[in-house]
């Protein structure tokens, strides 16, 4: 446990010293965050999701894709830097730098949740509309943690297979799918064929089932409800969430071995 939290603690020192954490990791998704609510606010309101409620998921979904960039990148460029095979010749095992690394991103991903819910707290105060209880908020963050796992554990996949010049390129199809096929600000499940595809991927079955968490509005005030939606996305949330952390142990066992 010992080799685990002092890996942790160099990783997070490494994370913290590059500015893309509070440029894309913070910084992005309270932009957005905040750009959205201002649109719908001069738009009269007519956009249910641009409402916080609805948004709010949303946005805390996409955001975790930036932890898979993140953890990319640092991966990549231990491996790079020969770090990581320095560190091969030690007592450590390859679950102790996988978990120390995935820590980093799981820590990263709680604290974005947590500034994206309290941005949006102050939102609500600002707008005098009426915001999640503590229930809720403890609800839409532990609902949002596996497509959390699910970030972080491609993120550290990525970094052992591409290099820091490929894995950013990689990541950026992954914030580009978790975008337009997540319906974080559009009304997907409007789009008959279109959403059943993302029905497929695990962005919009948790952006679906936090908006049940967080009791938003879909079109013409229907309420979002753990309906067949929800339930059969816990099966693509599941399978690519242990398809990340299987694949990620795997292959990170077998480039320990033939680096060494």
């Amino acid at each position: 446990m010992d080799k685990i939290i002092n890996f942790y603690k160099r990783n997070l020192k490494e994370v913290l010293r590059d500015p893309i954490i509070y440029i894309f990791c913070l910084g992005f998704p309270l932009v957005m965050l905040v750009l959205f609510q201002v649109i719908n606010r001069y738009t009269g309101g007519s956009t249910p999701t641009f409402e916080l409620r609805a948004l709010l998921p949303g946005i805390i979904m996409f955001s975790y894709t930036f932890v898979m960039l993140t953890m990319a990148l640092l991966v990549s460029k231990d491996r790079q830097t020969s770090f990581l095979k320095r560190l091969y010749s030690s007592p450590m095992k390859a679950e102790h730098f996988i978990l120390g690394y995935a820590l980093v991103g799981v820590s990263v991903g709680l604290a974005q949740t947590l500034i994206c819910i309290a941005t949006g707290w102050v939102i609500a105060l600002i707008s005098s509309v009426d915001f999640l209880s503590f229930g809720q908020i403890l609800l839409l963050i532990v609902s949002q943690l596996p497509i959390l796992l699910t970030s972080v554990f491609f993120g550290v996949l990525f970094g052992v297979i591409f290099n820091d010049k490929s894995a950013p390129g990689i990541c950026s199809v992954f914030i580009s799918l978790a975008g337009m096929l997540g319906g974080c600000w559009m009304p997907v499940e409007q789009m008959g064929d279109f959403e059943t595809f993302c029905r497929f991927l695990p962005f919009y079955p948790s952006v679906y089932i936090g908006r049940v968490v967080t009791h938003a509005e879909k079109l013409f005030q229907e309420s979002y409800t753990f309906d067949g939606v929800a339930s059969l996305g816990l099966i693509p949330i599941t399978v690519f969430m242990l398809a990340g952390i299987i694949l990620s142990f795997v292959v990170f066992k077998r480039n320990m071995v033939s680096d060494k």
